[in-house]
Formats: C-alpha cells, structure tokens, sequence
C-alpha cells in the first residue's frame, strides 16, 4: 500500500445533480447541524468576488441565480477521495449577501433537508383508531416520503392535532413513545433507538479526539416515573409506573444513574404535561419518560479530527478516557460537522450513555 503523505479533505459540492468544482474553492465556512429531532441544517459561506465564464474580469459572484436558486437541490461529501461521505441533502431556503468594508463580498446559502416540508405544513386534524407509528406512515405518504418506521406503542382512540405543523406533530408523538425523527433517501424515519440502524464509530482520545468532556450527572435521574390520568371507559383513574426494569432491557451492564441516586433517596418523577385516556398510553409515556431521563446520566460533548462517518444515531466506543466512561454503549443525539480555512474539517458530537462502567 503507497504510503499518503498528504490527503484533501474538502467539501465537495453538487447542485441539482451538477457537481460545482468551484464552490469548494470559494469556501470560506461550512457548517451542517442535525440532531434526534430530526431535519439537518446546512449554512455555506463563500467568497463571492471573482472571475466568472463568460465575462472579462471579476465580478459578483453566486447572487445571480445560476448556481444558487430557491429550492435548488444541494448535496455535500466529506471525507477523503474514494471513501467519502454525503452528509448532507437538501434544498436551499434561504440566500444572503453579506458585505463589509475591507473583505470581498460573500454569499450565505441556507439549506435543510426534506423534513422542512412537514414544518411549512401547519393542520388542525382529528386522528381516531391509530397509534404513532400510523401517524407516521401517513404523514410520510402526504409528503411523497416513504415511511421507514418500527415503534412499539399504544392505539389511540383519539388524537388532536391543533394548528400545528406536520413536523411539529410528529416529533411531539415521538417524544411520547421516546422514538427519533430523521429523513434520508427519501425515506422518513420514526424508530426507536433499539430499531434504528446506525454506523459504529470507535474514536480514541488524543487520537482521533481534539476535545472531550464526559459527565455523569444525577440532576435528572429518578427512581420512578409515573403518569396519571382517567379511564373514561373504566370511570376510574390511571397511575402507571415505570422503574429502571425498563432501561435494563436495553444497558444490561453497568450502574445506572437511578442506582447511584438511590444512594440519596428515593425519588420518584410524577409527569402531569400528558393526561392518557387508558392505561396503555400511560404504561407507554411513563416508560419512554423514564428511558429519556436514564439515557442522560451520562453525557459526551467531544470534538474530532473530522468523521464524517459520525451521525445521529451512530454508536461510539470511546477509548483511552477514564475506566467508568470508558467503552461501547454511546448513542450519538448531536452532530456538527464544519469546514473552514484555519482548522480544516471538524465534528462536534454529542451522545449518551445510560450506564457507568463497574469498577
């Protein structure tokens, strides 16, 4: 194998299906955002001055609409030549000039990914006989996406959707059954995290890690969490309790962080936000709750040397960091990958992980 010495990793570009050599030049900053809540956002500064086909001399350069245009599809590969990644897909939604005294114009593109569709669409409608997956399947069919979705959960007998944006509505019911949200291929994606498919990504401090901080936190942890409500069927009313049973299904190993709190008290969560009409949807709340709360003991916010193989819902087995920390069992919530002339690539993530190593 012929020793690199050197390999570019510069974003590359294509818009509406035509790769653009000449953005990657011009590229002053890249940054791309998503995060569990689904739809990734894309923010591109170039330099905007310059030669242009056609014409003598130097002029404005990307303001004119015929690389950059509303709606035009923009896609961007990260990674060195022949193992490159696309990390991003979308279409732009916003352009801006930006000039200051001294510097060459730039042009400032906004993009998002499909689910930007769902938020522009903004409904009031009654849902009857369906669960959250259903809804998910048919607000991805309204939106010409096809549903990749795999939820466990309760058949509602009734829901109210009220004046809220398709998006708004659907990360609403994921968060009630602790599901993500994302869009990609074409496919919108409602999952839980046991049923989401996700690259696996070993990253070793002082190698491939620039910046880590890693905290075990008891602020949010809880013994128990309850929802109350009322049958109206039953005429009676609902309390529902999920324990750390629920969480050990999916960190078999480990200390919790409800096993840590319980060396202070006992403390239980009562969620008065939803009123569930049955049992089921309590049951259900009270154990997504309870998987939210036990899935931030402890937290990672790090900075790598650029991974874009690194996204939400990756798994991450941090090595060379302190023996409790260290390990598999990292879900990835938080991805940034940026671009600039100074540092090059870099990726800031952010994961989770519901359990401590046993000494």
């Amino acid at each position: 194998m012929p020793l690199v010495l050197f390999q570019a990793n510069t974003p590359t570009f294509t818009v509406d299906g035509s790769r653009q050599a000449a953005l990657s030049l011009d590229l002053k900053r890249l940054e791309i955002d998503e995060d569990g809540q689904g739809m990734k956002r894309l923010v591109a500064r170039f330099n905007a001055w310059g030669p242009q086909e056609g014409e003598d001399g130097e002029t404005l350069l990307y303001l004119d609409g015929r690389v950059f245009d509303f709606g035009k599809r923009l896609e961007v590969a990260l990674g060195p030549e022949g193992s490159a990644c696309t990390v991003f897909d979308g279409k732009i939604s916003a352009i801006e000039a930006c000039y200051r005294e001294g510097v060459e114009p730039e042009a400032l593109i906004y993009a998002e990914d499909a689910l930007a569709v769902l938020r522009f669409t903004h409904r009031s409608k009654t849902w009857e006989n369906v669960s959250d997956a259903d809804i998910a399947r048919a607000i991805a069919g309204e939106h010409s996406l096809t549903p990749d979705v795999d939820c466990d959960g309760p058949t509602y007998a009734v829901v109210q959707q009220f004046n809220q944006s398709d998006l708004a509505f659907l990360r609403e019911r994921a968060r009630l059954v602790a599901a993500d949200v994302w869009v990609a291929d074409g496919k919108l994606g409602f999952k839980t995290r046991d049923k989401r498919d996700g690259t696996e990504v070993e990253l070793v401090n002082g190698a491939d890690i620039l910046q880590l901080d890693i905290r075990a936190d008891l602020a949010h942890q809880r013994a128990s969490v309850h929802v109350t409500g009322y049958d109206v069927t039953a005429r009676d009313g609902i309390d529902e309790e999920a324990s750390d049973t629920a969480v050990r299904g999916e960190s078999p190993q480990g200390r919790l962080g409800s096993e840590a709190l319980a060396g202070l008290g006992d403390y239980p969560s009562t969620r008065t936000r939803e009123v569930p009409l049955d049992a089921e949807a309590a049951r259900a709340w009270s154990r997504a709750e309870m998987l939210r709360r036990a899935r931030r003991f402890v937290h990672v916010r790090g900075v790598t040397n650029g991974t874009p193989q690194l996204a939400v819902g990756s798994k991450v087995n941090l090595q060379r960091v302190a023996p409790p920390f260290a390990g598999a069992g990292y879900y990835v919530t938080r991805v940034r990958h940026s671009y600039d002339l100074v540092d090059g690539h870099r990726t800031l993530f952010e994961a989770e992980r519901a359990t401590l190593e046993a000494a």
